[in-house]
C-alpha cells in the first residue's frame, strides 16, 4: 500500500549553535524542572531568536511590541487552545507579560513560558481533583444540556465553580459517546449473551474514567524545557506560519525529512507531485 503525505515549503529556524550549546560542559544540577545546562541553552536560544530572525526573515518584520501581541496570541493557543484549564484571570496574567516579549528576547531573559508552566500545573491539578469529584457524583442523564466543541466559540471561564462545571459536561458527553459506542457494537455482536444497557453503561464510564487518568498522567509529565520550546515556537511562527522552531530533540525527524529515508525500517522516501510516497522497504 502506498501512503502520501503532503508537503509544505516549511522554512525552518535551525541555528547551528545548538550543536554547542548541547555540548556545553555539565554542571551540578540544582532543584527544580530545569538545570543549569538547560537555563543557559534557553538563555542563548532566546537571544538567537530575538537577534537573528528580525535580521535573515524575509518578511522583514521587526521585533516590536505589534510582533510580541502575536507571539502571546499563538503561545496561548498552544498552552490551552481548548480553553479548558486556564481562568480569565490566568490569561490576563499571562497577558502582562507581552509587552516585554521583545525585550526579553533581546537580552534572553524570557519569563512567559515559566509563569504559564506554573499556572498551566496548578490549574491541570485542580481539574484533575473535580475529575475525581465528578465521576463520583455520577450523571443525571434524564437532563437536556449543551455544550460548546469549538474553542473559537467559546470562553475561558471566569470562575472555577465554571471550570467545574464544563468539564462535568465534557466528562458527560465523552460517557455518552462511549455508551453509544458500546451500545452500537451489541447491535453489531453475533454473541448470544450480550450485556445489559446497565451493564453497557458502567463500562462506558470505567473506560472513560481510565481514558482521563492516563491523560492526566501525560500532561503532569510535560516539563518545564517542554514550555519553553512551545514558546521559541510561538516567536518563530509569528513572523511566519511556516516558520518553526526546531528544538535539539527534533533533530532526528528533522534528519528522516531530509535523507528522504527512515532509519530502523529502511523505507525510502521520494516526492511525487507535491506529496512525500513510501515507494519501498529496503531490507535490514
Amino acid at each position: 500500500m502506498r501512503k502520501f503525505f503532503p508537503v509544505k515549503t516549511i522554512i525552518i529556524v535551525f541555528l547551528a549553535l545548538f550543536l554547542a550549546v548541547s555540548c556545553v560542559a555539565k554542571e551540578t544540577i540544582v532543584p527544580g524542572p530545569v538545570d543549569v545546562t538547560d537555563a543557559k541553552r534557553n538563555k542563548l536560544i532566546g537571544y538567537m531568536l530575538g537577534k537573528m530572525l528580525p535580521g535573515i526573515h524575509f518578511s522583514d518584520k521587526k521585533l516590536d511590541d505589534e510582533l510580541a501581541e502575536a507571539v502571546f496570541d499563538l503561545y496561548i493557543k498552544q498552552l490551552d487552545y481548548q480553553k479548558r484549564y486556564l481562568l480569565e484571570s490566568d490569561v490576563e496574567q499571562l497577558k502582562a507579560f507581552t509587552l516585554q516579549i521583545d525585550n526579553s528576547l533581546r537580552t534572553g531573559t524570557s519569563a512567559l513560558p515559566k509563569a504559564g508552566y506554573d499556572i498551566l500545573n496548578s490549574r491541570i491539578t485542580q481539574v484533575e481533583r473535580f475529575v475525581t469529584e465528578i465521576f463520583e457524583a455520577g450523571f443525571d442523564l434524564e437532563i437536556e444540556e449543551t455544550y460548546e466543541t469549538d474553542p473559537d466559540k467559546s470562553n475561558y471561564v471566569a470562575t472555577l465553580d465554571e471550570l467545574r462545571e464544563k468539564w462535568r459536561k465534557i466528562i458527560k458527553l465523552q460517557v455518552i459517546s462511549r455508551y453509544l459506542d458500546l451500545l452500537e457494537d451489541r447491535e453489531k455482536a453475533e454473541d448470544d449473551v450480550k450485556k445489559s444497557d446497565e451493564e453497557l453503561y458502567e463500562e462506558a464510564l470505567e473506560k472513560i474514567e481510565k481514558r482521563n487518568s492516563e491523560f492526566f498522567k501525560r500532561l503532569h509529565k510535560e516539563t518545564l524545557q517542554d514550555h519553553y520550546d512551545r514558546f521559541f515556537s510561538s516567536v518563530s511562527r509569528a513572523f511566519d506560519p511556516h516558520t518553526n522552531y526546531m528544538a535539539p530533540a527534533k533533530k532526528e525527524e528533522f534528519d528522516i525529512h531530509m535523507r528522504g529515508s527512515l532509519e530502523g525500517i529502511g523505507a525510502l522516501l521520494r516526492e511525487e507531485d507535491g506529496y512525500i510516497k513510501v515507494v519501498s522497504i529496503v531490507p535490514g
